[in-house]
């Protein structure tokens, strides 16, 4: 259940009142829940946030449904309580913030308050990103009335509330506004369908940074909350923290953390575009060179000559050396305002040393469960020990699949038997033609889909488009293995960086589902569906993992068989690099994941854990 507590109104006022103490019955869902104990100041907070929602509950008389702390799917944000109704026959939800100040007023920007001495987040921003998240994110909420509010239930204020706010004196109009959004009538059905719904993604990156790029330019996060892609209250903190330092001049380093899916590409181009409309000199650089296209086409559609802001920060050549490389640093004489590096974890320690002295605010986003390479070394102990005094920053939330589906796929590939989460469609198919009839389907029902694959069977051949060496999913196939014989498939490697992957993950000509990318060409993408063809690098045997029988991957070939010869050490490194792979390659998918296995032991495996876990057997 997505919430500490449900039950209708009446039994609310019931159990509120012949329970002296109604917080113990949150701390206990809260222990429940979290495996640990909430903090005194939350459970003060419940005190006086539920004896005030009693009060206002009284007074509205009919029947309604509540929830007190209700979990943002895939968030880990919680609303104090959302009241579920009818309005003109819709089922109908009121989000609703509590705050139990004693002191309030407006910060100088929209997103923060002066709240008893302290910056908070403006109750009124927090409130709109709930209402746009649950909007674009909650499964089946399209037949919803949404509606919110912030309430200031301890500090008289205006006579009539403003932009949502509510204060202690505004309780009249309170009680009005409930009434007029979700008045009358009450459904249980209804309410235990939003109570118990998953989460489902309806956008991506590159549709939002479209849509929302004016918005992004000029710190409008109100506009970008109320449409279901603000910044949580995680991101907007530091990302405000960053903007004030840099228009105040400042310097500094930042490490920013956050698994697949957390928001750190969407967050690092809110600091880009926000940077750049304040005139300041700024730079966002990667070194995965189908990312940098593909944001270079974005950029360059929506404002002429706006793509010269992304950069490499490494390409290895020295004519055309990237911001992070020795030799651009020696041919740099001034240093940018702010340089943002996502995808750092691919940094090498030089790489990390230069960054760290390129600009006078320097933001590394980074995943070191995402390193694919030896040479790859953008761990946090290398931020920590080469970067001075860097900020250190932990992206909680899972914003693309959700932190259930998330936490299935760490425990799979760790070789344990997890459950799946019920809202995603996580699927295994034994032949890839129906796999590519299911993805087909979705692309009928307006969706996005996309082929990825293991980098085995071709290693590609980008000088000559008719080599075999490009046919990933056909026959013949370079290595020999003939399992699509009968298939009639021929599907292709993505293979040049400039003309291949803009097209494929931003046009949507991935729902050709007549090409694939490699896991260099998924990092940092990501579809509403993805297939997943699962190679003969990784396989199940004697109930763990170990290398298979191919593996034409260039950062890890020569390791993955020295691994298959018997090396000890080389094994330990393959498999963890293996797994980062296919890691990736799993959670590309916003609603779901159709997996195709070559190998059949380990298809099988991967099947078994799939049924299982959709039957609740373990």
């Amino acid at each position: 259940m997505n919430c500490l507590y449900y039950n209708d109104t009446i039994s609310f006022l019931e159990e509120y009142e012949n329970n002296d103490n109604f917080s113990s019955i949150l701390t206990d869902s809260y222990r429940k829940l979290y495996n640990s104990i909430p903090d005194i100041h939350l459970i003060n907070s419940w005190k006086g946030s539920i004896e005030y929602i009693h009060g206002i509950i009284k007074d509205l008389v009919d029947k309604k449904g509540i929830s007190l702390e209700y979990i943002i799917p895939a968030s880990g944000e919680r609303a104090d309580a959302i009241l579920i109704g009818m309005n003109d026959n819709k089922p109908s939800i009121e989000i609703i913030e509590m705050k139990g100040w004693r002191k309030f007023n407006r910060y100088d920007n929209q997103y923060f308050v002066y709240a008893d001495n302290k910056r908070e987040i403006d109750p009124v921003y927090q409130v709109l990103n709930y209402e746009g998240k649950i909007r674009f994110s909650v499964n089946n909420i399209n037949n919803y009335k949404i509606d919110s509010l912030a309430l200031l239930y301890n500090i008289n204020g205006p006579d009539k509330p403003h932009d949502k706010l509510y204060y202690k004196n505004n309780r009249n109009c309170l009680i009005n506004k409930i009434r007029e959004d979700i008045c009358p009538g009450f459904n249980e059905k209804y309410a235990h369908e939003f109570i118990n719904s998953g989460y489902v993604q309806n956008k991506n990156l590159f549709d939002a940074v479209r849509l929302y790029y004016n918005d992004i330019m000029n710190g409008a996060m109100s506009a970008l909350a109320a449409n279901g892609y603000g910044l949580y209250s995680e991101q907007l903190g530091p990302y405000m923290d960053i903007i004030d330092n840099l228009v105040n001049n400042g310097t500094g380093n930042y490490i920013i953390h956050g698994g697949p899916g957390s928001g750190k590409t969407l967050m690092a181009i809110n600091l880009l575009l926000r940077s750049e409309s304040l005139n300041k000199t700024s730079v966002l650089a990667y070194r995965n060179n189908r990312m940098v296209a593909s944001l270079r086409k974005i950029m360059d559609n929506i404002k002429h000559g706006l793509s010269v802001l992304i950069k490499f920060y490494s390409t290895g050549r020295p004519g055309n050396p990237g911001i992070a490389e020795d030799d651009f640093i020696n041919n740099q004489n001034t240093k940018f305002d702010i340089a943002i590096f996502d995808e750092a974890q691919r940094m090498t320690i030089n790489n990390i040393k230069n960054a760290g002295n390129i600009a006078r605010i320097s933001v590394f986003f980074y995943d070191d469960s995402q390193i694919l390479g030896k040479n790859e070394e953008g761990t946090r102990d290398n931020f920590i020990k080469y970067l001075d005094n860097p900020v250190e920053i932990n992206l909680k939330g899972i914003y693309r699949n959700g932190s259930e589906y998330r936490d299935f796929v760490n425990e799979f590939l760790s070789g344990r038997y997890p459950e799946r989460p019920e809202y995603y469609d996580l699927r295994y198919f034994d032949n890839i033609n129906d796999m590519i009839k299911c993805l087909k389907n979705r692309v009928q029902s307006r969706k996005k889909a996309a082929l990825v694959a293991s980098f085995t069977e071709a290693r590609g051949d980008i000088k000559n488009p008719n080599s075999i060496e490009n046919i990933r999913i056909g026959h013949p196939l370079k290595s020999g293995l003939d399992i699509y014989k009968n298939s009639n498939l021929t599907i292709k490697w993505l293979m040049d960086p400039r003309k291949d992957y803009a097209p494929f993950w931003v046009d949507g000509i991935s729902n050709n589902l007549d090409k694939c990318a490699s896991v260099y060409g998924s990092q940092g993408f990501e579809s509403d569906y993805t297939g997943v063809i699962w190679g003969r690098d990784l396989v199940w045997r004697n109930n763990k993992w170990t290398p298979g029988d191919n593996c034409e991957d260039f950062e890890i070939k020569r390791l993955f068989y020295k691994a298959r010869d018997g090396d000890l050490n080389s094994f330990n490194n393959v498999i963890n690099l293996l797994i980062n792979r296919y890691r990736i390659l799993l959670t590309r998918g916003i609603s779901g994941t159709y997996i195709f296995c070559e190998d059949r032991e380990t298809g099988d495996h991967i099947k078994n854990i799939i049924k299982n876990s959709m039957n609740g057997e373990n």
